[in-house]
């Protein structure tokens, strides 16, 4: 009886060394934090521009308009943040993966009625019109945000600081 031995060899594929570096993660995880930090700056200093846009989509009550506005702008701001400083950058990234699913979803509602509005994007700058191409940005955010969500050492992030000074203390 012959024995076969098995090893597991990491993979070599350039593409997946890249997409799986920590540096590479790291660039990916500020550079999501900032795109919401600035797409949610208005909407957190004007959120009544913001509900304007938001009644736009006629998708939720014209009465709970301003609350989503508000929920929403601080539920980009707060996420975008935490990754920027590397603090829970898991859960960040899946709290703005969820948003973008959800503006998405609203896109894709308003293209189905053939109606474009002002997307709210980012806020008070004018906005782009909901269509194809805000689909396959907010695609590409949410990868962003699958690969930060899979991918994220905690490297260059307050998270391992504070988890050390934890185990100091």
């Amino acid at each position: 009886m012959t024995t076969e031995s098995t090893t597991t060899t990491q993979s070599t594929n350039p593409l997946t060394v890249l997409l799986t570096n920590k540096v590479f993660i790291l660039v990916l995880r500020v550079f999501l934090g900032v795109v919401f930090v600035l797409a949610s700056a208005d909407k957190v200093l004007e959120p009544d521009k913001f509900a304007i846009a938001v009644r736009g989509y006629q998708l939720i009550p014209v009465e709970l308009s301003n609350l989503f506005a508000i929920v929403v702008a601080w539920g980009e701001l707060i996420p975008a943040i935490m990754l920027i400083f590397g603090v829970f950058t898991r859960k960040a990234a899946g709290a703005i993966f969820l948003l973008l699913f959800m503006f998405t979803g609203a896109i894709a509602v308003m293209m189905i009625r053939g109606v474009a509005v002002d997307c709210g994007c980012f806020a008070n700058e004018g906005g782009s019109q909901t269509g194809a191409r805000l689909i396959i940005r907010n695609v590409f955010l949410m990868v962003t945000a699958l690969m930060v969500m899979r991918f994220e050492s905690g490297y260059f992030g307050l998270s391992k600081f504070f988890s050390r000074m934890k185990r100091a203390g």
